[in-house]
């Protein structure tokens, strides 16, 4: 079954299996004149990103799309009004509507980490920890305090935060000036 693609109603469309064609359509050339164009399927290529994405044109500009994302928007329901669009298993290249679902940047932050698809190395195992010592800037510890129940939770670095849903950045800006974030409030270690 193939749906137009939204924004690109007139040029392409999309199957609920991924596959991506442009319709047969009149064009004008640089020059003025109208050219006749039979609708072709489309070949994705990987981004450097490792997801697949298709080139559309209108009007004469080239935009790319994922060809993920393309599928969920077109597919798959999303009542919650969610941003992202996550791999159940953890293959970028598995764009079947049964692996894709839609979700919020925690909760695919969360399943990345989960399932292994990001590996950062912090606190002690992070290379650079036994060579600078503990005052490492890539090995900050954080002290987390609850506004609402006081509880503390020490963490290795910044980024292990993302591990419960913290924003590093936000944890950073917490630090060094002050504030709360998600009911928080964040203090280097001494």
């Amino acid at each position: 079954m193939y749906k137009d693609i939204i924004g690109f109603e007139d040029e392409y469309q999309i199957s609920d299996e991924g596959v991506i064609k442009s319709k047969d359509r009149t064009c004008v050339d640089s020059l003025g004149r109208k050219r006749f164009r039979s609708g072709v399927i489309l070949k994705p290529d990987v981004a450097q990103n490792g997801y697949y994405r298709v080139t559309l044109c209108k009007n004469g500009k080239k935009l790319q799309r994922y060809v993920h994302r393309l599928i969920a928007i077109h597919f798959i329901k999303n009542d919650k009004n969610l941003p992202q669009i996550n791999h159940k298993d953890g293959n970028k290249l598995n764009n079947s509507i049964d692996n894709l679902e839609w979700c919020t940047v925690q909760e695919n932050v969360i399943h990345a980490y989960k399932h292994g698809l990001i590996n950062h190395v912090c606190g002690e195992n992070h290379p650079n920890y036994h060579k600078f010592g503990s005052d490492s800037k890539n090995s900050k510890k954080v002290i987390c305090t609850n506004i609402f129940t006081g509880e503390t939770k020490l963490y290795g670095s910044m980024i292990e935060t993302k591990y419960d849903g913290f924003t590093p950045s936000e944890v950073s800006r917490c630090c060094n000036h002050g504030g709360v974030h998600k009911g928080s409030i964040f203090k280097l270690a001494t």
